[in-house]
Order: structure tokens, then C-alpha cells, then sequence
């Protein structure tokens, strides 16, 4: 019974969780921004869009891939990046 309930908190996450497109072919996944390709090399190499990575996932892929992590900036969170609403 508990692992359902993970999971449907998972989803909701997921499913609140939006891509947001930023200046400059950037892209914000929650808190994590990055450019398209970055985004395209995370899905090939999980099987699955970044959008629907758990972050620590998305950081775990990140970290494998050598991607770095680039800080929000007060454009992108007027842009809705960094929330999971």
C-alpha cells in the first residue's frame, strides 16, 4: 500500500513539474537549467525526458554526464523556472 502512494506522489511531481523554455536555446527542468543538446543527452542516455526525472535522478545523470549545473537567474524564475507549481 505504501508504494502506491510514493508513486502517485512521484506523478504529481512529475506532472507539475513543466519544461520551460529560456533565452538562448536554454531550457529549465524544476531548478535544473541547461541547454537543449544537455537535455537530449540526459534522455538518451536514461531512456527518459528530463521532465520526468525524479531531481535526484536529473542530478545523478547530470553528474555521469559531466553536465554542469547552471544557476536560475531572476529572468528564468520570472519565467515560471524553479517552480514545481
Amino acid at each position: 500500500m505504501r508504494g502506491r502512494g510514493r508513486r502517485a506522489i512521484r506523478r504529481r511531481r512529475r506532472v507539475r513539474r513543466r519544461r520551460i523554455m529560456l533565452v538562448g536555446g536554454m531550457v529549465a527542468f524544476g531548478a535544473h537549467k541547461m541547454s537543449e543538446r544537455q537535455a537530449k543527452q540526459i534522455e538518451e542516455h536514461t531512456g527518459v525526458p528530463p521532465e520526468e526525472l525524479e531531481d535526484d535522478d536529473l542530478q545523478a545523470a547530470m553528474a555521469e554526464l559531466g553536465i554542469p549545473q547552471q544557476e536560475l537567474t531572476a529572468e528564468d524564475r520570472a519565467a515560471g523556472a524553479g517552480t514545481d507549481e
